[in-house]
């Protein structure tokens, strides 16, 4: 291992990182493995230009300290916290780490607040602690992070590659595999969302789990079979219809969308948020329609996101 940190006295060094948020829309869980790395979900989502930059900032110190701002406010950040504490004992050093995520993403609606934040600080720390690490053992803490929280399964490894894609094999950077779905560069994404159900209640509830399942086998491998964007609004909205965790204001705004013809809508998974995707003439009428249903402040037009998750210069 290399190691890069400066020995000199109290040295602040910081490293900064840009991840996409990213949004799921069909998932199957597979998370009996040992190995967190190993465990993960197969499913289908997009990255998206809103995201988050994580600076992180170290120095020596006796022991471990950690604290976390996000959007300028101090938090008890688990994920990000697990990252830190993953990296440092990997690399046997006891350090002063701060980390200030400044963000985009609505925290708790499904647009991969979580992922991003763990994946732009296993990015800039792992490059203070060794310039050499390999990007996907970097990224590997951030999986990790998420399955051990049971905060994600999905959004890290995504957050790598960006893009339009369906995950075909379960597991973190490096385990998993990915294939890109191709799409127009005009495309717009219009998200509307809020805080829904926790996460780590849905891939804790075996009544869920067994349904999530159930059908999400078999609609991943229609997406498989037919990788377009068609294919994934499509089983997008079974999907949502078939779990059950739709609540009414998202029933009532994809009702919406669809009488105005923005048929290319489902639900986020896991918040009380949709996605719509439209054209750039078309994304008013649906920030518009949205707006009725959340406040102005939570509905946003992006684009999707080209690449994923790099540290910044």
């Amino acid at each position: 291992m290399t190691d890069t940190l400066t020995t000199q006295q109290d040295a602040v060094l910081t490293a900064k990182a840009f991840v996409p948020g990213h949004v799921t829309g069909i998932f199957r869980i597979f998370d009996e493995y040992d190995d967190p790395l190993r465990c993960g979900s197969t499913g289908a989502g997009f990255s998206v230009t809103m995201g988050t930059v994580t600076s992180v900032s170290v120095v020596d110190h006796p022991s471990l300290e950690i604290t976390t701002d996000y959007n300028e406010q101090r938090i008890d950040a688990k994920v990000t916290k697990t990252v830190v504490q993953r990296l440092t004992e990997e690399y046997e050093r006891t350090l002063r780490v701060h980390v200030k995520h400044d963000s985009s993403l609505i925290s708790g609606a499904g647009f991969g607040a979580s992922g991003a934040g763990a994946l732009g600080t296993a990015l800039a720390l792992s490059h203070l602690l060794d310039h050499d690490i390999e990007y996907d053992k970097a990224a590997g803490f951030a999986h990790i992070a998420e399955i051990v929280n049971h905060t994600g399964l999905g959004d890290v490894l995504s957050q790598t590659v960006g893009g339009v894609e369906v995950r075909v094999q379960a597991g973190g950077p490096g385990v998993g595999k990915i294939e890109n779905i191709a799409y127009q560069d005009s495309l717009r994404v219009v998200l509307a969302g809020a805080s829904g159900r926790k996460t780590s209640e849905v891939l804790t509830s075996p009544s869920t789990r067994e349904r999530i399942n159930a059908i999400g086998d078999k609609l991943v491998t229609r997406i498989i079979n037919s990788p377009t964007i068609e294919t994934f609004v499509e089983c997008s909205r079974e999907f949502s219809e078939e779990i059950g965790l739709k609540t009414t204001r998202i029933e009532q705004a994809l009702d919406d969308l669809e009488k105005i013809g923005l048929v290319d809508s489902s639900m986020v998974m896991l918040g009380d948020s949709v996605f719509c995707f439209c054209d750039e003439n078309e994304s008013g009428m649906a920030q518009d329609i949205l707006s009725k249903h959340w406040d102005i402040s939570e509905v946003s037009v992006t684009e999707i996101a080209p690449e994923g998750g790099r540290l910044l210069k």
